[in-house]
């Protein structure tokens, strides 16, 4: 998933920028947007007890929600993310795996996957895409896969982003016995490859940590015919890395009706750990493919 993505401000006081690649900009541009956010965050706390808005009190979830997380200062300052993430698409087969071990600064967004088992690396960094060899084959399309599990292992920080937009869902969502609160996030129109993309996200009312997500998927990269089936993500088995709680694997289920249906794929999320900042270099190889 290419999303644009301002890099400046990783407060976790207000929804500052995160996914969704923005060009470079000056440093005077840079303080105007963190001002902007700083002024919404004074406005919308100054409401408090006296009658948020529908978005107001949505977007106050997300901030909690990445709060409970562990608070995006560790996200953003814990070094370079590092993980492997295998990919099972169970309902295409035995065979149907995508499986890389990458690695991701969270502040800029740069990132090089390797392919377990072959010479072939691919990443991106400042929206340009790339593969290496150049001649090199990956599926999903290394420019809607460089980011994607990035997305969803970064589950709720992710959604820290001046594009995106709240909403609180009046009915909760019911899943395993359980029922959460539901929060859509939409994006503008110029916000990346795919800014129809949408997200619901289900988060616990008690602990506000996320359960998952059901979203779609309308990157032309993927789905060259309109957007694909609405699936749901489950965020499993949470795992305290350097004060961050991410998930450790996760479960794709089909939408049925609007309603959790039955599972049709499983992700296996392993070697989650933070690195240094710079450990692993992920500047554009000057022999790669740009994709």
């Amino acid at each position: 998933m290419y999303k644009k993505q301002c890099q400046t401000t990783e407060s976790s006081s207000a929804i500052a920028p995160k996914m969704r690649f923005c060009s470079r900009r000056s440093a005077a541009m840079i303080m105007a947007i963190m001002c902007c956010f700083a002024l919404a965050s004074c406005s919308h706390r100054g409401k408090a007890g006296s009658g948020q808005s529908e978005t107001d009190e949505a977007r106050e979830l997300v901030m909690q929600s990445m709060a409970a997380h562990g608070g995006t200062d560790k996200w953003y300052h814990s070094g370079q993310l590092q993980f492997r993430w295998t990919y099972h698409m169970s309902d295409k087969g035995p065979k149907a795996i995508v499986d890389s071990v990458q690695t991701v600064d969270p502040k800029t967004l740069a990132v090089v996957h390797e392919v377990p088992g072959k010479e072939v690396r691919f990443g991106m960094n400042d929206g340009q895409a790339w593969i290496l060899p150049a001649d090199a084959a990956f599926k999903p399309p290394p420019r809607f896969w460089a980011l994607t599990p990035f997305y969803f292992i970064g589950i709720p920080f992710v959604f820290n982003d001046p594009n995106a937009s709240f909403e609180k869902l009046a009915e909760t969502m019911e899943f395993e016995g359980k029922a959460y609160t539901q929060v859509r996030v939409t994006y503008n129109k110029d916000a990346g490859d795919s800014p129809d993309d949408f997200y619901v996200l289900l988060i616990d009312p008690q602990t506000k940590l996320t359960k998952g997500t059901y979203y779609s998927v309308t990157s032309k990269l993927v789905a060259p015919n309109g957007p694909g089936p609405i699936k749901f993500l489950s965020l499993d088995n949470l795992k305290d890395v350097d004060g961050v709680l991410l998930a450790s694997g996760h479960r794709t289920f089909r939408m049925k009706d609007g309603r959790i249906g039955e599972q049709m794929r499983y992700t296996d999320v392993t070697g989650v750990k933070h690195l240094p900042a710079n450990t692993v270099d992920l500047s554009i190889p000057k022999d790669a493919g740009m994709k």
